[in-house]
């Protein structure tokens, strides 16, 4: 099959986070840059904050010479690791201001608009530098020219500036251009982000295309994890609330070694308590892990089912305030689902719509189109009190969600709320093959 030269050029920006196998060395290396990249950004936020104050002009990049123009005489333990740890704070601050500013210009409500920078906090587990694309280079062990790397060794090796060599656990799936590495600490863990400038063939031949001419109205909710305009319905599988007895064992160990117990409280931290903060992160890290990667697998499968998806909006934050639902919502984590159905739609040309927060899309009757508000949320079966049109509510909300579009575009015809059986067998496929558990609904009940 022959590519056409336009095809070749038309480029995509991927990501690819991949663990490190990281030594004592190499930890005590990126905790000194971490440390670097937090001061950094502290001082030249202390100064941006001067400024405002005195009411005069900010900019970010007169304070980044200010800062190079004296390092190396007050500050000369930065010049220990990277220079993109003390160089690239100035760009993210610039960069965080610059959106500030503009959102406070634009019409945006005061909750969805970006706060101020503030200070960073020395963190023992977590933290991350940048290392630009000029100095990010990805070896082989036999490519490199060292005596201490055989030259049948196949393993790949990211080289950290005044460091040296450091195995990646896996090999970057994508040929391309690196622009740019991040270097994080989750827990006990390091790894190392990449942002990889490749082609659209490679995209396109690392993920597969069967978007069908179809819309779906996805409503979200507690009990499932997603229902689908077409009866679907797919299991959340509540990976916090499966392992809370195991968490709380754990905890209850935790509470039990010596540890201050008081802000004054200065009893030493004992050498059992931090390995058992240890336990307990891992096993916070495994939840995390699985619910991103049940994210990842559903968006997945959406995107490459359906041209155009409706979404419903949510105030999580409002949500996330209820005791009794905090911690079922936070257990499906609605939001970074939705962002990453957004995020992957864009890379593959697909249409996400999404209503108006205050649409009452579970109440409102797709018969007579009148709004039931007396309809509890224990109430599963929507039953109209005016025509008597029944159906299931989750089911109903998610083809209320398809009309948003239906409306915006001015099409009256239904057809796009339906899948052929050949389509429709296909996503109930890919939803097994990924292991996502799911329920089928016929519409009216």
């Amino acid at each position: 099959q022959r590519i056409s030269s336009k095809a070749l050029r038309m480029t995509i920006t991927l990501s690819h986070k991949i663990e490190l196998k990281a030594n004592n060395k190499f930890k005590t290396y990126c905790r000194k840059a971490f440390g670097v990249s937090r001061f950094t950004w502290n001082w030249a936020l202390e100064r941006v904050n001067d400024k405002r104050e005195r009411k005069e002009k900010i900019d970010v990049l007169e304070l980044k010479k200010e800062f190079n123009h004296i390092k190396r005489r007050q500050y000369p333990f930065v010049m220990e690791v990277t220079k993109y740890a003390s160089q690239q704070p100035f760009i993210f601050l610039k960069r965080a201001l610059s959106q500030f500013f503009d959102d406070l210009k634009s019409d945006k409500s005061s909750s969805k608009r970006k706060g101020f920078p503030v200070f960073k906090k020395k963190r023992y587990s977590s933290g991350s530098f940048y290392i630009g694309g000029d100095l990010a280079v990805v070896k082989k062990g036999s490519e490199i020219k060292d005596k201490r790397f055989e030259a049948s060794d196949d393993k790949t090796y990211l080289y950290i500036p005044k460091f040296g060599w450091v195995m990646l656990r896996e090999e970057i799936r994508f040929p391309g251009k690196i622009n740019s590495v991040t270097i994080s600490q989750d827990g006990d863990k390091f790894f190392a982000s990449f942002s990889i400038e490749t082609s659209e063939i490679v995209y396109e031949g690392t993920h597969k295309e069967n978007a069908q001419e179809a819309l779906c109205g996805c409503d979200w909710g507690v009990k499932d994890l997603l229902t689908l305009s077409n009866g679907i319905k797919i299991k959340g599988s509540k990976h916090l609330k499966r392992r809370q007895r195991q968490l709380a064992r754990q905890q209850r160990k935790l509470a039990k070694k010596q540890h201050p117990r008081t802000k004054g409280d200065k009893t030493p931290t004992s050498k059992n308590y931090i390995k058992q903060s240890r336990k307990v992160g891992k096993l916070y890290r495994r939840i995390k892990a699985q619910r991103l990667d049940e994210n990842e697998k559903l968006s997945t499968v959406l995107v490459r089912h359906f041209r155009v998806i409706c979404l419903e909006t949510l105030n999580v934050k409002g949500m996330m305030s209820n005791h009794r639902l905090a911690k079922a919502v936070a257990d499906n984590s609605p939001y970074a689902l939705k962002e990453m159905i957004k995020r992957k739609s864009a890379l593959r040309e697909r249409t996400v719509v999404e209503a108006d927060q205050f649409y009452a899309s579970s109440k409102t009757c797709r018969g007579c189109g009148k709004v039931n508000k007396d309809l509890k949320l224990s109430d599963r079966i929507f039953v109209c009190p005016k025509c008597g049109f029944t159906e299931d509510r989750d089911v109903q909300a998610a083809k209320n969600l398809t009309e948003v579009y239906i409306n915006r575009v001015g099409l009256a015809s239904p057809e796009l709320l339906k899948l052929k059986p050949v389509d429709l067998t296909a996503l109930l496929d890919d939803l097994a093959i990924n292991g996502l558990a799911t329920s089928r609904v016929e519409s009216g009940i």
